[in-house]
């Protein structure tokens, strides 16, 4: 079985090509170049002639993509749109990651796949409109649709995948840590969003016929103010932070995300459930190995960073 990256830069995709690297006959390729030429997108896909095309290629950092709608057009509307037809032409599936963020507000129960939906930013706007191209030309797609990612990879800035980092680095400030106490969402660890892809790209390489679009999610949704409790406290044991950081939940008002992101976006899970067999787990589980790794390599740099320093005179 033949797997074609469109990156390799993005946590979620590092962490599918380890996930994939302990498969026995599952092969990845990676695009190499840049993601806006679109003609050596195509040869080099035309050339490798994979059975499956994963987009995981996307502009999410939401603190940005106000200054630069463009790129997140280009990226999450327009790229989707020519991978929908390069599958096309090629013979080739297309499973295409979209966010929870495309559905905006859920008001009456966990959002299923068939409700309408209401993106409230920018970028999930252009999710959503990347997810309509490839659903209108595309039959063989899968559209995954998933909750907030988090993993323990250092953070680089560029996107919402350091999430942990990001929280870290806030608790580490001077004033106490603000998070929003009335947004609830689904953490979702990457590893656990790799182990999904992975199963649907085998039964769909099976035989299965159970193409469209799917939510998946880790269980239990929690507020982002009562997330960053569970990541400081985790750190705190595990003296990444000093034991003297709070969280302070607020409003989403008063931190300015009022009309930005949805209060309520719980993902209804069951069709995948359903379709491929695949259940939702726990993200708790997955928070205590994302800290432990981050830990581990905190203490593994400042272990050479010891043996570096000049002995003192």
């Amino acid at each position: 079985m033949h797997i074609f990256l469109t990156e390799s830069e993005s946590s979620l995709a590092k962490g599918f090509l380890s996930y994939a690297q302990g498969i026995c006959g599952l092969h990845c390729n990676v695009f190499q170049g840049d993601t806006g030429d679109v003609a050596e997108l195509q040869r080099q896909l035309t050339a490798a002639s994979p059975d499956f095309i994963v987009n995981t290629l996307q502009f999410d950092d939401l603190s940005k993509i106000e200054q630069s709608p463009d790129l997140a057009w280009q990226l999450n509307a327009i790229l989707p749109d020519h991978l929908a037809h390069i599958s096309l032409d090629l013979g080739a599936a297309l499973i295409h990651i979209s966010s929870d963020e495309v559905i905006g507000d859920v008001r009456n129960g966990a959002f299923q796949e068939k409700d309408t939906v209401h993106p409230l930013n920018t970028y999930g706007e252009t999710k959503w409109q990347g997810e309509e191209a490839v659903r209108q030309l595309l039959k063989r797609h899968i559209i995954l649709r998933l909750g907030v990612l988090f993993d323990g990879e250092p953070y680089d800035g560029t996107s919402s995948e350091g999430w942990l980092q990001a929280i870290l680095a806030e608790a580490r400030m001077p004033q106490d840590l603000q998070e929003a106490a009335d947004i609830s969402l689904s953490p979702t660890a990457i590893s656990d969003a790799c182990r999904v892809i992975v199963a649907i790209i085998q039964q769909l390489d099976a035989g299965a016929d159970c193409w469209g679009t799917y939510h998946y999610a880790g269980v239990e949704p929690i507020s982002r103010a009562n997330f960053a409790e569970q990541v400081i406290e985790l750190a705190q044991e595990r003296e990444l932070l000093t034991g003297a950081e709070m969280v302070r939940g607020v409003s989403a008002m008063a931190m300015g995300l009022a009309g930005k992101q949805a209060l309520h976006r719980e993902m209804n899970c069951q069709k995948i459930m359903d379709h491929y067999g695949i259940k939702q787990r726990s993200w708790r589980p997955a928070l205590v190995e994302a800290i432990e790794k981050i830990a581990d390599q905190a203490l593994a740099d400042q272990q050479v960073a010891d043996e570096n320093e000049e002995p003192s005179a």
